[in-house]
């Protein structure tokens, strides 16, 4: 796969700001997603019973799950409208760069 130009193409075309999804779609079968959930709800007892003791728990962290295409598609819209946004409203950050997230 290193010698392929087709892949070496499609992966500098990708956007490197765009994160490799931690959980792939394919290993996330229901089985996988209720004991994900299962996991997310132990862990939030445990937030609970510590808080319950005095101790302030952190914030949650859910267990990692796959990012399907629509949500990729969603985010980068939301970000190009944060951009459109933030350029119209603070044209000096837009065009120093420090607008852009």
């Amino acid at each position: 796969m290193s010698n392929d130009e087709e892949w070496a193409k499609q992966v500098l075309a990708k956007d490197p700001t765009e994160k490799p999804p931690r959980v792939r779609m394919s290993d996330f079968s229901p089985e996988v997603e209720r004991l994900t959930d299962l996991c997310d709800l132990v862990m939030e007892a445990i937030r609970t019973m510590a808080g319950l003791k005095g101790v302030k728990p952190g914030p949650p962290r859910p267990m990692p799950r796959p990012v399907t295409a629509l949500e990729r598609a969603r985010r980068r819209k939301r970000e190009r409208t944060h951009k459109s946004l933030v350029a119209r409203m603070l044209p000096h950050e837009a065009a120093n760069g420090a607008g852009s997230r």
